[in-house]
C-alpha cells in the first residue's frame, strides 16, 4: 500500500512544479484550434471567450489570451497541466491541433 502512494505522490510531483514554500506554479500552455470554422466568430471576436467559457466550465481557474497574428492560437495560464487543459476542452468539443 505504502508504495503504491509513494508512486502516486511522484506522479503527482511530476505533472506539478512548485514554488515558493510548496505553491503551485502558474504555468503557460499554447494551443491552436484544430479548425476555426467550428466557431461563430466574426471580425471583431475571438476564439479566447469560448476558451475561457470552457475552462470555466471544467473548474478551471485560468486567464486565456489570443495570439494577435493567428487567430486559431490561444495560451492558457494556469495551475493545470497541459493535459489536463486538452482534456477539458475536447470534453467541450474544442478540438486542438497536435
Amino acid at each position: 500500500m505504502r508504495e503504491k502512494q509513494a508512486r502516486q505522490a511522484t506522479k503527482d510531483n511530476e505533472l506539478m512544479s512548485t514554488g515558493f514554500e510548496g505553491q503551485v506554479e502558474s504555468h503557460k500552455h499554447s494551443f491552436a484550434v484544430a479548425d476555426l470554422g467550428d466557431f461563430d466568430l466574426d471580425q471583431d471576436r475571438s476564439i479566447v471567450s469560448s476558451i475561457e467559457f470552457a475552462l470555466e466550465g471544467a473548474g478551471i481557474d485560468a486567464v486565456v489570451d489570443g495570439e494577435e497574428h493567428n487567430a486559431s492560437v490561444f495560451y492558457v495560464y494556469c495551475k493545470e497541466n497541459r493535459a489536463t487543459i486538452k482534456d477539458a476542452l475536447e470534453k467541450k468539443e474544442i478540438w486542438l491541433e497536435e
